[in-house]
């Protein structure tokens, strides 16, 4: 019993480990970059968005992210603002042109669609460290490249509540700790949405995700991020990350 216990201690420790490499990744001081955000129906014609992204850590090593919409007409204005905290739920905020006004997005707010797309608030977000109970499940080969499969599972009803998620299955790159495909389980327990990392680059030393796809399995809608023209370790305006600016 007791060797039974210490195995899974060590195998719930080992995943833990593998996820903070994860979440914590060598990352830039500041980038800039062009984003195209593009909506693709079971049935029907595709909408695309385009945007600029920019981010910033501060002395904290937090991360503060801006993207403006520039395409198309009907949502150009629009503004998107995360501001991360290590301590403390992050603060996302939206700007809508229309409203001429911010509004804070609360948490239970966070598994909201971004911009009627597959990806969640949460997803943009990068997600909690902290939200999360972790598991080895096993290790394997996906697409040539050797990776931990991890389970992630909601610690509490509040977790599941803020994110719409229950469980999240991981696969990481043993290599680079960056995942490269996740399937996402609501409520009840039941798969309903995958995200595939479909490129990924290494930019001044940095690996970085530039295309990702995210899947409704229910409906068979798809999602595609595409991140062009990055620009790595760039001065930026810090007015650009408080909320203010927004409007």
């Amino acid at each position: 019993m007791i060797k039974v216990m210490l195995s899974m201690f060590l195998i719930t420790q080992n995943a833990k480990d593998i996820m903070l490499k994860v979440h914590n990744r060598p990352t830039w001081k500041s980038m800039k970059s062009k984003l195209e955000l593009r909506l693709i129906p079971a049935k029907g014609r595709e909408r695309i968005y385009k945007m600029e992204s920019y981010s910033m850590k501060n002395e904290k090593d937090e991360t503060s992210m801006l993207i403006k919409f520039v395409y198309p007409g009907d949502v150009k204005g629009t503004k998107f603002l995360l501001i991360e905290h290590k301590d403390r739920e992050d603060d996302i905020w939206i700007y809508l042109p229309a409203l001429r006004k911010a509004k804070k997005i609360i948490a239970s707010g966070k598994k909201g669609a971004f911009m009627g797309s597959d990806f969640s608030n949460y997803d943009i977000g990068g997600g909690e460290f902290e939200d999360w109970d972790y598991k080895l499940l096993e290790e394997k080969e996906y697409e040539g490249k050797e990776v931990y499969v991890i389970e992630c599972t909601a610690k509490s009803r509040d977790v599941i509540k803020k994110t719409g998620y229950s469980k999240i299955i991981k696969y990481v790159l043993k290599d680079i700790s960056l995942t490269v495909y996740s399937e996402y389980y609501d409520k009840s327990g039941n798969l309903f949405k995958k995200i595939t990392t479909d490129k990924y680059e290494n930019i001044e030393g940095v690996w970085f995700e530039t295309e990702m796809t995210a899947e409704n399995l229910k409906t068979g809608h798809k999602s595609k991020f595409v991140f062009t023209e990055i620009e790595a370790n760039v001065k930026l305006p810090k007015k650009y990350f408080s909320p203010s600016y927004l409007k």
